[in-house]
């Protein structure tokens, strides 16, 4: 089954943030998921306690890491957030009280 892959608003200013280079690593691990969301056995967890399939992918770039928030519905996996490692606890949190699928 193919997936495709869609930015929320929040996750596009979340991106933005970012320096360029690690722009282009995340999005190269985001349209990688699309052919597989599952693929990165070691780099991905479920997160637990949230209403809907939400999943987190390590990113690793250097020495710096990040964090992928997604959820998955029917063929589209819908990215939250894209986070440092460092934020990633807070961000739970908050992914826990949004609707889903973002509008």
């Amino acid at each position: 089954m193919e997936f495709h892959v869609e930015f929320t608003t929040r996750a596009v200013k979340d991106l933005k943030k970012l320096s360029k280079n690690v722009q282009i690593q995340i999005l190269r691990e985001s349209i990688r998921l699309e052919t597989e969301p599952f693929q990165f056995k070691n780099k991905i967890k479920k997160i637990r306690g949230i209403n809907f399939p939400c999943y987190r992918l390590r990113i690793d770039f250097q020495s710096d890491s990040y964090r992928l928030f997604y959820g998955i519905d029917e063929n589209i996996i819908y990215v939250l957030r894209v986070i440092s490692k460092k934020d990633a606890d807070k961000i739970i949190n908050r992914i826990r009280h949004i609707g889903f699928p973002p509008e």
